[in-house]
């Protein structure tokens, strides 16, 4: 079995999982590119390469940048690994390792393309997903695939549980294909195909619940998606509510939509469209999170009162 040197680039938590991965797998890990230097990760990604005495390969502005290509490519790496990377890697520096570079990507491509599909997946009301590995070519998410897994998503499945499942699975993933790889096995690839796809583009930060236009099954979705990196929010009282944690319910109601249905200890069911909205876990304004029986208790909603 012949050694399989590995340049690594990525952003955590991802990077941080499948890269520690790697090194409880023994592989050899010749050089790590980190975010950059303003991205909120990068000293927590530094420190934690630092401490177990990888090569860190830092740069200025971009990696593309002619000084980190000429690093990278003195090492004489076999692969290189890029793990939920925010920057456009040139096709030189694709070209610093001999047989390229695998990414991992959290969908199962070419559904789904972009920055954030987590986030798209669940608000779509999708019931599968899965993770796709692949080489990278000159655009995001494009190159030829070398490794796909299915999975069911959970029906209460949010942003984080789904983040966190893809992210164990591309990393067991990796190790079975970077292990073929170094034993020799001849990796198939297959081209993505053509044609219009699902995307995930960045999102545009407003996740306002719109109580007459969208479906309680929708909003459901929305909530969920949001959980717990954004806030699915509505307004109460003139102050911004964040919902965290919902469900539909099947409810008949003549009820406008956005008005409280019921209010107790236990519920805070809101009347929408094809159903109503049990809610569990809120905030409101700065006070912070509250249970159904603590938001109760504190601001005692009732049925002539509105979430708009």
């Amino acid at each position: 079995m012949k050694e399989l040197k590995i340049i690594f680039v990525g952003i955590p938590d991802m990077a941080l999982i499948c890269l520690n991965n790697l090194l409880l797998n023994k592989f050899d890990i010749a050089g790590v590119v980190p975010p950059k230097k303003n991205h909120e990760t990068y000293s927590f990604f530094k420190s934690f390469v630092s401490e177990r005495g990888m090569n860190l390969i830092e740069f200025d502005e971009s990696p593309n940048e002619k000084a980190t290509l000429t690093k990278i490519a003195r090492l004489n790496a076999d692969i290189g690994v890029v793990c939920s990377y925010n920057n456009l890697l040139s096709e030189d520096f694709l070209k610093t390792t001999k047989m390229g570079y695998i990414n991992c990507h959290p969908s199962l491509l070419p559904d789904y393309r972009g920055a954030n599909p987590y986030f798209h997946i669940i608000n779509n009301g999708e019931k599968t997903s899965g993770i796709t590995l692949h080489f990278m070519d000159k655009t995001f998410d494009t190159g030829d695939i070398i490794y796909q897994e299915k999975m069911e998503l959970m029906p209460f499945e949010t942003m984080g549980s789904l983040f966190n499942r893809t992210t164990y699975m591309i990393s067991d993933a990796l190790i079975k294909v970077l292990s073929d790889i170094k034993k020799g096995v001849k990796i198939k690839r297959i081209k993505q195909k053509k044609g219009d796809f699902k995307i995930a583009p960045r999102t545009d930060g407003n996740f306002r619940i719109r109580w007459k236009t969208n479906s309680v099954f929708e909003i459901e979705c929305l909530i969920r998606a949001c959980n717990p990196f954004y806030n699915a929010y509505t307004d109460f009282r003139g102050v911004n509510f964040k919902i965290i944690k919902a469900e539909a319910i099947n409810y008949s109601h003549n009820f406008e939509f956005g008005r409280i249905i019921k209010a107790d200890e236990d519920n805070l069911i809101i009347a929408a469209k094809d159903g109503a909205l049990s809610v569990q876990v809120m905030q409101l304004g700065t006070w912070g999170y509250f249970t159904t029986k603590d938001f109760y208790y504190m601001f005692s909603p009732n049925s002539n009162e509105y979430f708009i």
